[in-house]
């Protein structure tokens, strides 16, 4: 279906999104804005510039939601990578209240990593149905 240096070009420009979608909610007012972006919009920004790039070539409905599903579970675990970590040390130091449930979740390791497990395949879920509905709205607009 995929070779592996399109999978590799998938897994890298998805990782550095989801690293900079990690570093937005720092401010907590950006919390909930960064990760509606990230749980919808990896997907169909990455298949317009992959597409702007000719590196995909034909917009095919089973391509793209492979796309946004990978898309999706790498941008989860890069944002998770950047932005837990970056919240419990912010907690410590400023002690904002916003990020106090992160240190409860960093505490207990062992419910950690299964929630950023499922958090990811969430994303990865609602992530292949935006690359589905980018595919549709591209071809629809794309024939008239």
């Amino acid at each position: 279906m995929f070779d592996k240096t399109f999978l590799k070009i998938i897994c890298i420009c998805s990782f550095i999104l989801g690293a900079i979608l990690g570093l937005i909610p720092v401010i907590p007012p950006l919390m909930w804005i960064a990760v509606l972006l990230q749980l919808f919009f990896i997907s169909p920004f990455l298949i317009i510039y992959l597409k702007r790039l000719n590196i995909i070539k034909s917009l095919e409905i089973n391509n793209c939601m492979a796309v946004g599903a990978i898309s999706g579970f790498v941008s989860f675990v890069g944002f998770a990578v950047i932005f837990f970590p970056l919240a419990s040390v912010l907690n410590v130091i400023f002690k904002v209240d916003s990020f106090l449930g992160i240190k409860v979740i960093l505490t207990n390791f062992g419910f950690f990593i299964p929630m950023v497990f499922f958090t990811a395949l969430l994303s990865a879920l609602l992530n292949a149905f935006s690359g589905f509905l980018t595919v549709y709205v591209y071809n629809f607009f794309g024939k008239k």
